[in-house]
Parts: structure tokens; sequence; C-alpha cells
């Protein structure tokens, strides 16, 4: 799958959302039923894998934790744009507080 195409869905998917989710609606709305199915399940992947990743807490804080989440994540996966990372970092910061 083109990475630019699964940025832009990761975007479209959770950008404007007040409680940060997977809005699959919109990305049927945006996307059309054909792709729209199989965007649905790699954003819904992405985000799964970034919010289950393990996490030393120590002493850090909520946004210092969701910040070494993600860049860990973006190790993993360097197709990522900072935009799209920034999406997922909003599902993970919204699970973990």
């Amino acid at each position: 799958m083109d990475p630019a195409v699964v940025n832009a869905a990761i975007v479209v998917a959770i950008s404007d959302t007040a409680v940060p989710h997977i809005d699959k609606e919109k990305l049927l709305e945006v996307y059309g039923q054909s792709q729209a199915e199989s965007l649905i399940a790699r954003v819904s992947e992405l985000v799964h894998e970034a919010v289950s990743m393990p996490l030393e807490w120590g002493d850090m804080t909520l946004a210092e934790g969701v910040n070494d989440i993600l860049r860990r994540f973006h190790e993993k996966h360097p197709e990522l744009s900072q935009e799209a990372l920034h999406e997922i970092g909003r599902c993970v910061g919204w699970n973990l507080r």
C-alpha cells in the first residue's frame, strides 16, 4: 500500500475528532467503499500497534510517555509522516491517560 495514501488516511480518520479515534465513516466518505476497507484495516492495525507498545514510566509525564512511544514507533515505521504520527499520538495519549 502506498505510504502517502496511508499517511493521508491516518490524518483523515483521526483529525477533527474531539475524542481521538478512527472515524470509519469519514474514510468511507473520502475514499469510497472499495479503498476504505483496506485503509480502515491498515490504520486500525497501526493505531493498535502504537497503543499496545510497552512503556517504562519511571518518572515520565504523559506527554513524555507518548513521545517515547512515538519515537520508537517511528523507528519501526519510518514511512509515516510527522502529521500521521501526531494523529496516532493523540490516540496513544488518550488511551494512556
